[in-house]
């Protein structure tokens, strides 16, 4: 009874908690991952991060799915199951999945199921254990909790097992919770009616007592650990715990500040703010006050499902798992918004959609709406100053353009009670702009205003015309012929290169403000659509911005963005991008570049932001903050400190700056191939890894096609980025894809070495992308392999051998026939063949003998003429040890002994010494004389080894010397 009484007042006070809402709906957008887009069954039991950043599910009835943001791959498994429950990875790329039915070990390499090297059975058999959780130390070690035992793993250099420990606890609870809350390897386990700490000693797992608080814990058992500041919280089945182990506390929070007295899961979100899953939802920890705010079924918006069985924090974002509702997963708000609605406070800003604003260069904001008047705000401060028709000289309540001059005044043009003026340094006083009767008639409705600082006057458009007010003759003017035709004027430009753009019903009208004569300006009017000026489509400009590199952009009130673009001739011409290219809607109602280049753009349903560089839109709606997708005329400007206001018809929205939680946190990477609609696997032959990691793709030229998925693992903003891509070797061009796609197929390639390149760039931060590629190699057919055609050459060219010989064997058979026919007609006709035949034989016995003769003659030469020959370099030395003491022995002398010519024995002694002869005589003697000095043999002088070595001169002996060694004769040791 009491215990009901508890959940009933639980229930109670959780729905009193969710009046006031939660930060996670305010402060992240909320999407889905389940049955509906992919997952195999909405119970999820646990969810996990791989080091490659990919999000793996382990759902209980679905089995275990990895996810890339797009959709699901399921691995290979060895354990056909469907009760997956937990998921770890060690530090060689592999995940431990426990399942009911026992455990499986993932190579993330190649995907598949693998059995690490154990020096004995003892691994096999723990993996066909009941398993109950796998986790990773911070030693890197995996501790495997099976339905009866603690085991520690630990593994070897190579990834191998080195040691199993195990440790057989007691308890007989559905979870076991495993956490290294100190980091060092002694991880905290809930085990033996309390919590304590597991260490290996001696090669076996023992446990250790933590604390006397934390033991026992009977009617308890915890399901989920985790270390915030100095304290350690801990949830259980009852109820909500906080130990302190520097002051050896244990608190239990109340239960009635809790939604749910069963809690499943803790978190940190990115600003450590506590969260508690639980059986009805999700609680968020106030540290102010110290209560919990409930997030559940009953809240707006709604928890798709209270049963939370976990919670995982990762890159700013926060995934919860619930037992019927997959998974919510809430994505940071990309807009950091300061929102000015109106409200009971008198200092709020008026009511109604905003319908004009000016940021002045001091920081005060002036906001113009329909039907509630003139808005001031000072730089600094949140409160605005009204100025409206029953207060002040405002001549209407709908304020529909603001356009400051250049002395200090702020223009207001009003729908319906003509203009008026406010000195900015002195804005007490309003000054209505007096005008003759007609004059004031025309200029009664005012849509658009343009300061003229080359003509020194404001332009004015009107509902009645377009006109000009010359501050120097305080006059109206019409400046051209049938200005007053110009109607419904809305949004205007005056651009660098000193021209005029009025938007209005008929498209749009462009004054060149330099060609002033007389009061008159020359003009032109685009009337039909921009990008189609031959269609009979009258277009209707309303909006324009021209970027700081002087792209003029146009908005239309229901065809779209223009981009003007002039060419090297001067000619110009407008692209226009449309809702089929990202813009959320056609109705364009205000355009302001940003700081980073970027243009936003506001419309009739929702806010578009543009990057001209990537080329791709970034949508945001109500979900992301805004207070009203619903955007006004002139809705958006620019102050002097970069920050984009836009007015919306709920009120002022202010962008004070990106949220940098949101930037691209993911890592591109390959996620598929399917070849002919088939899914490719590692070591399917097409890779030998998985797609994820590999280096290269096997294909076939006889496939038909292929294709290739990408994912940038950029979780909950996949439409927040671009993808390009390009198969170098057949197509060098990059070729961008629209946003959401992230695939790309190919029918035909010839064969040959290819280059697929992926790139990727985020819309959130303005820094160049990251490209990823895979070499591909298609292989031809085999009849167009360079081995078959080999092959062919090689039996083309046997073949023509073959032919050749046959003809040869058939000309030299016609050839004896020849020969043959006339003897056998002698034999056939003489009296006595039988002699004549024996005189043929004789012949031909004498012919053999002539050769055999030959023969003998000519290997008898070959020997005479090796015998007789002697090496060149022998003849050469011979001759010099005979005559290089004679100094009249010289080339000429030489040459005659060597019996040979001057050119022939040089040539041959080039050959063989690489001198000619004349340097080769010199030298040997030179060597003679060398060894001469340095055997010291004989007491001659140096003029006496010059003599005997040939040389007629000692002293050009000594040059020659010194030369030849470095040192003069007389130094030589």
């Amino acid at each position: 009874m009491n215990r009901l009484t508890t959940i009933i007042l639980s229930c109670m006070l959780s729905l009193t908690m969710l009046a006031s809402g939660n930060i996670l709906t305010e402060r992240y957008n909320l999407s889905y991952i389940n049955l509906e887009n992919g997952l195999p069954h909405n119970n999820v039991s646990s969810l996990y991060t791989d080091s490659n950043g990919f999000l793996w599910i382990a759902t209980y009835g679905g089995g275990l799915v990895r996810y890339d943001g797009y959709g699901m791959m399921s691995p290979m498994l060895g354990l056909k199951s469907l009760s997956c429950k937990s998921i770890a990875e060690d530090r060689f790329k592999r995940l431990w999945v426990t399942f009911d039915e026992g455990t499986n070990v993932i190579d993330l390499r190649t995907m598949l199921t693998v059995v690490p090297k154990s020096p004995n059975a003892d691994l096999v058999s723990l993996l066909s254990q009941s398993g109950v959780k796998s986790y990773c130390d911070a030693l890197g070690r995996i501790w495997l909790i099976t339905d009866k035992r603690v085991n520690l793993i630990t593994f070897a250099e190579d990834g191998s097992v080195a040691h199993i420990a195990s440790y057989q606890y007691r308890g007989n609870t559905p979870e076991i919770c495993i956490c290294d809350v100190e980091g060092n390897g002694k991880p905290w386990v809930g085990i033996d009616y309390g919590i304590y700490r597991m260490v290996e000693k001696d090669g076996k797992l023992v446990r250790e007592e933590i604390s006397t608080l934390l033991h026992p814990l009977y009617g308890l058992y915890i399901t989920d650990i985790l270390k915030r500041g100095n304290t350690v919280w801990l949830t259980t089945n009852h109820g909500l715990f906080r130990y302190d182990p520097y002051l050896q506390r244990l608190d239990q929070t109340p239960i009635q500040h809790l939604s749910h007295e069963f809690l499943s899961s803790l978190a940190l979100m990115p600003d450590n703010t506590l969260l508690v899953g639980s059986l009805c939802g999700v609680n968020i920890y106030d540290d102010k006050s110290g209560t919990f705010t409930a997030w559940t079924q009953a809240s707006n918006p709604p928890l798709k499902n209270d049963f939370v069985h976990c919670l995982l924090v990762n890159d700013g974002l926060i995934y919860v798992g619930t037992e019927a509702g997959g998974i919510i997963r809430l994505v940071p708000r990309q807009l950091l918004l300061q929102n000015s609605i109106h409200t009971q406070d008198p200092s709020s800003l008026s009511p109604n959609p905003v319908n004009a604003m000016y940021a002045a260069p001091d920081g005060t904001l002036w906001v113009g709406t329909v039907e509630g008047g003139l808005n001031r705000r000072v730089k600094g401060e949140r409160a605005f100053i009204h100025y409206t028709k029953s207060n002040s000289a405002l001549p209407h309540n709908s304020v529909s353009t603001l356009a400051a001059d250049g002395y200090g005044r702020l223009w207001v043009g009003t729908w319906g009670g003509g203009l008026c003026w406010i000195d900015m340094k002195n804005p007490q006083t309003i000054v209505r702009l007096e005008l003759p009767a007609e004059q004031a008639r025309l200029t009664n409705y005012i849509g658009a205003m343009a300061y003229d600082a080359i003509n020194g006057g404001m332009w004015i458009g009107s509902n009645d015309g377009l006109f000009f007010y010359s501050f120097k003759n305080k006059q109206l003017i019409e400046p051209f012929e049938e200005c007053q035709l110009v109607r419904g004027c809305i949004g205007s430009i005056v651009t660098r290169d000193g021209h005029l753009w009025m938007g209005c019903m008929q498209g749009v009208v462009i004054v060149d403000l330099k060609s002033e004569k007389n009061g008159q300006f020359a003009t032109r009017n685009i009337r039909h659509l921009l990008a189609d000026p031959t269609s009979k489509i009258v277009d209707k400009i309303s909006s324009f911005c021209e970027t700081s590199d002087g792209t003029l952009w146009l908005g239309s009130n229901g065809y779209g963005l223009y981009k003007r673009v002039v060419d090297n001739d001067g000619k110009e011409h407008f692209d226009v991008l449309t809702q089929e290219d990202g813009l959320v809607y056609n109705g364009v109602k205000g355009i302001v570049e940003d700081r980073n280049g970027r243009l936003w753009i506001t419309t009739q349903n929702g806010l578009s932001v543009y990057d001209p560089k990537l080329q791709a839109f970034t949508n945001y709606s109500q979900h992301d903050g805004l207070i009203s997708p619903h955007f006004y005329w002139n809705s958006a400007i620019k102050d002097a400190s970069g920050n984009i206001c836009l007015g919306s018809e709920a009120g002022l929205i202010e962008m004070l700056d990106d949220n940098t939680d949101t930037h691209y946190h993911g890592h591109l990477t390959f996620t598929r191939l399917m070849v002919d609609n088939q899914e490719a696997l590692a070591g399917s032959g097409y890779l030998t890894e998985d797609i994820s990691v590999a280096k290269n793709i096997w294909l076939k030229e006889g496939h038909r096609s292929f294709s290739i998925d990408f994912s940038a693992l950029d979780y909950g903003y996949e439409m927040q980025g671009v993808y390009s891509y390009r198969m170098k070797g057949f197509d060098n061009d990059w070729v961008v894809l629209k946003p959401g796609e992230h695939s790309v197929r190919y029918s035909v390639l010839p064969a040959g070495n290819y280059t697929f390149e992926v790139n990727y760039k985020s819309v959130q931060t303005a820094v160049e992308g990251t490209t990823i590629s895979i070499e591909v190699v298609v292989k031809p057919y085999f009849w167009r392999s360079w081995w078959f055609r080999m092959l062919l050459s090689i039996l083309f060219i046997v073949f023509l051998i073959y032919l050749y010989n046959r003809w040869a064997a058939v000309v030299k058979r016609r050839e004896a026939e020849q020969l043959l026919t006339p003897i056998r007609r002698v034999l056939e006709e003489s009296d006595d063949p039988r002699q004549l035949q024996s005189r043929i034989q004789n012949i031909l016995d004498n012919q053999e003998r002539y050769k055999q003769s030959v023969t003998k003659s000519v290997e008898a030469d070959k020997e005479e003429v090796m015998k007789s020959t002697r090496p060149f370099m022998e003849r050469v030395m011979e001759i010099m040890e005979t005559h290089y003491m004679d100094s009249e022995f010289g080339v000429q002398e030489f040459c005659d002994a060597l019996g040979m010519s001057r050119s022939v024995a040089s040539k041959h002694l080039n050959a063989e010494a690489g001198l000619p002869v004349g340097q080769f005589i010199r030298n040997y003697r030179l060597n003679m004389a060398k060894e001469m000095l340095s055997s010291k043999t004989t007491n001659r002088n140096i003029t006496e080894i010059a003599y005997a070595v040939g040389f007629n001169d000692p002293k050009y002996f000594t040059r020659c010397f010194t030369k030849m060694y470095g040192v003069n004769p007389s130094s030589w040791s």
